[in-house]
């Protein structure tokens, strides 16, 4: 059988009026091509206020002449196991059948769409964003690949159905506001393929490292003004809402590995930088705070005059010289990057007890956010301070790394283990954590 459904072609508009672009409105749903706008609008034209007002005068005009239009500022994180698994099962089927055009028509990918040109379109869209992630993954792995198509289908499940819903007969115009991650962007640009109307807007700069693929098709809008402080607005009836129930963690039943290995994203490497500028030393580091908070320990970047930190899925480097605060005796220290991130949740309820599950993400011996398994063997008092002992596997480099729950909450920060002994090994608990770092740490929702 021969696959008969043409795809959707997309032309980017590359206008110098590319704003006003944006704003027409085209009723081609049906068509085999449709012209689309991606939009890159960076800074600020005048003030903050004329900002926010024109914002919400584009968001007035397009719902009273009712235009689908959705405001972002960041997308659904995906909690629920139940989720994961689903998805994880998803992306199972797919690799059977992304190679095969008569497999991958038959195949249910996510929520169905109405249109069979767009399902298609969407699949096909969906295996080149899987190849545009392996082209540009600096550490490539399945483990890697496997977490960046769940969190992507899972955005593909929340939003898709209803962008393209019946009821939308234009094409959609979706406008995301402040600081994007790449696969959010990445995300972007596959809405894009499919006859969505872009417009990212970041007052503060544009993303560092930007798809190849994404540069070419985008139209870049520089203003003369930045704002370096974060700007607000209000949710109106005039910015459509998508209906995405809340997800909450289940605190019966225990996550997968594979989930809790997705949260290496929230986990750092660490170098730390001497007057001579050569590393003194490597270490890891926990996402505590979505604007760039890190704690760590001060072992790790004690005496540092600068300090590199690299993420998971992200090619830059960042340079910090921004030491926040420091606890010599519990040995923890946080530092600040100019970088929006996703906190890890503090465990602040409850005891742990001996024999507990637990997960260990550091990086060892410059290994990447490797990932180990084990329990709390014990609780100690070492020089005066209260320790975890833990057999979940760590080397010189896992300090300031994650010790995790089985429900993916920060029950201690790694600090050391015994090189005479196997699997001897000590955290910070999270308790002592949150009387020192109570002011960065982001509560979940």
């Amino acid at each position: 059988m021969i696959v008969t459904t043409r795809p959707l072609k997309i032309k980017y508009n590359k206008s110098a009026n590319t704003f006003q672009e944006f704003m027409q409105i085209h009723h081609n749903k049906h068509s085999l091509t449709k012209e689309v706008v991606f939009l890159r609008y960076i800074g600020i034209p005048d003030s903050v206020d004329f900002y926010k007002d024109e914002i919400l005068k584009m968001e007035e005009y397009f719902s009273k002449q009712s235009i689908f239009y959705l405001r972002l500022h960041k997308l659904e994180v995906i909690r629920n196991k139940e989720d994961v698994d689903r998805l994880s099962e998803s992306w199972r089927m797919w690799q059977t059948a992304a190679e095969n055009p008569q497999l991958l028509d038959k195949l249910s990918l996510c929520s169905k769409l109405a249109s069979d040109q767009l399902e298609w379109t969407k699949k096909l869209s969906f295996k080149q964003m899987i190849q545009l992630f392996k082209e540009n993954q600096p550490y490539p792995n399945e483990t890697l690949l496997k977490n960046f198509a769940v969190k992507f289908l899972y955005w593909m499940d929340c939003y898709l159905p209803q962008i393209f819903s019946e009821e939308n007969p234009t094409s959609p115009k979706i406008v995301f506001i402040g600081d994007i991650t790449q696969h959010e962007l990445l995300f972007l640009y596959f809405l894009s393929s499919l006859g969505c109307d872009i417009c990212y807007m970041n007052p503060k700069g544009d993303i560092a490292n930007l798809y190849p693929i994404i540069e070419a098709s985008s139209t870049l809008h520089m203003c003369r003004h930045f704002s370096e402080k974060e700007i607000t607005l209000p949710i109106k009836s005039t910015s459509k809402q998508l209906n995405i129930p809340a997800q909450k963690m289940n605190a019966i039943e225990e996550w997968s590995y594979e989930q809790l290995a997705s949260l290496a994203t929230s986990v750092v490497m660490i170098k730390t930088f001497g007057e001579d500028d050569k590393v003194l030393c490597y270490g890891s580091g926990v996402v505590l705070h979505q604007d760039g908070y890190i704690l760590t320990n001060l072992h790790v970047v004690g005496g540092g005059k600068y300090y590199s930190v690299l993420y998971e899925n992200d090619t830059n480097e960042y340079i910090t010289h921004q030491f926040v605060k420091y606890h010599d005796m519990h040995d923890l220290a946080i530092l600040k990057v100019d970088r929006i991130s996703h906190p890890l949740p503090v465990k602040m309820d409850g005891q742990l007890v001996r024999g507990q599950k637990i997960v260990a993400i550091g990086s060892p011996l410059g290994l990447f956010n490797s990932v180990s398994d084990g329990i709390v063997s014990g609780f100690r008092d070492i020089r005066q301070m209260s320790m975890i002992q833990f057999t979940a596997a760590i080397s010189n480099g896992s300090s300031g790394g994650a010790l995790l729950d089985m429900h993916g909450r920060l029950v201690g920060l790694i600090t050391a283990g015994f090189d005479d002994g196997q699997n001897l090994n000590l955290a910070v608990p999270a308790n002592l954590i949150y009387q020192f770092a109570q002011n960065f740490i982001e509560i979940p929702c």
